[in-house]
Parts: C-alpha cells; structure tokens; sequence
C-alpha cells in the first residue's frame, strides 16, 4: 500500500537539556511530571517545547530524567485554521513525548529493554488543566 503524508510534519528536533541516571538496583517507579509550551516561529512553523521530569523526586528508581526538549513542526495550509491548530496540538504532543521515549529508551543501555519503557500518558486531561479558564 501507498502511504499517506500526514498534513503535520516534523521539521526539527533538539534537546535543550538532558540528565539522566540509570540505576539497575533501583526499582520500577512512574512518577512523571510534564509541562509543554506551544510557539510559532518566523517561518510558519510551529513549536512545542517540552519539559519532563520522571522520576525525579524518587527515592532509588531505576530511571531518573529531566529533558526539555524542542519539536518544530510544518502544517498544511490548506486545512482551516481550527483544523490546524487541533492537529498540531495533540499530535504534536505525542510525536515530542514519543521522541524524548526513545532517545531515553536507547541511552538506558544497562537496563534490560521492558525496563526502560517509558510509560504512555493520555494529553487529554493535561491540555484541559493547562488551558482551563
């Protein structure tokens, strides 16, 4: 089968801040904190720059982070504005968090693969609580 473009693309991706620890004594623990703010740039593209913290605050987990990243993102034109904007939002929010997964999934070398999954998180409630009033 042909595959479809989706009408938002990616065109850029870059770590802002990155610390991580591994820890194979420590236990599987899932506690996450996550803030993201949205901006558009002088070229039409859109922005979502992320910030995570997982496991931070924890006592001995196996996985500790703090990731602030950045996704610059493309939307087709051609969709209306309402279109765009919901497009971008959500998926722009799950295509960064995807990222940040796998960039930790792939430095977590010591660790065996089911125990560096991070877990997936639902952005419905978050965008709520973020835009709410």
């Amino acid at each position: 089968m042909k595959a479809i473009l989706s009408s938002l693309q990616v065109k850029g991706f870059f770590l802002k801040k990155l610390k991580l620890e591994e820890n194979p004594e420590g236990e599987v623990k899932n506690l996450l904190d996550i803030d993201f703010e949205f901006f558009h740039d002088d070229k039409e593209q859109l922005g979502i720059e992320f910030f995570l913290k997982y496991n931070v605050r924890a006592r001995k987990p196996l996985i500790k982070a703090d990731v602030v990243a950045v996704s610059l993102f493309e939307v087709d034109q051609k969709l209306p504005q309402e279109q765009r904007e919901k497009l971008f939002v959500i998926n722009g929010l799950v295509i960064t968090y995807g990222m940040i997964r796998g960039i930790l999934y792939q430095m977590c070398s010591v660790l065996p693969p089911s125990q560096r999954i991070l877990p997936s998180i639902n952005f419905q409630p978050l965008l709520k609580e973020k835009f709410k009033g």
